[in-house]
């Protein structure tokens, strides 16, 4: 393993460890000012019925109230969907930059010889 592998091995574990412990964080302290997760709708609901009370929506909902398990299936299914989107945005992004690397080094390393493919 040589020195730069090594290094980005090290990175790699220090990300990993961060991100752990933010999700640990975020959860210890979640539990400490309530312990309910509470989504943004039903604060925004909230806060908008303090501020206008005479406030009508403009349309209703397609489904209806559907059991947590359900929404966070669904929630987790938009989260593997976007996941999978910057994944393959990501993957074009890298194999572009690379091609176009390969494509300049093998302009620069084209052989200098006039010389047919059979070398005669």
């Amino acid at each position: 393993m040589n020195r730069k592998t090594h290094v980005n091995a090290w990175v790699l574990v220090g990300l990993l460890a961060v991100a752990v412990a933010i999700a640990v964080f975020s959860l210890v302290y979640g539990a400490r000012a309530g312990g309910e997760f509470e989504g943004a709708d039903g604060q925004a609901e909230g806060t908008i019925g303090m501020v206008s009370p005479d406030y009508e929506p403009w349309f209703e909902p397609l489904l209806p109230e559907l059991p947590g398990e359900v929404e966070s299936g669904v929630f987790a299914l938009q989260a593997g969907i976007g996941g999978g989107i910057v994944g393959y945005g990501l993957g074009v992004l890298r194999t572009r930059t690379r091609q176009r690397r390969e494509a300049a080094t093998g302009a620069t390393q084209a052989p200098a010889t006039a010389a047919g493919p059979t070398g005669h």
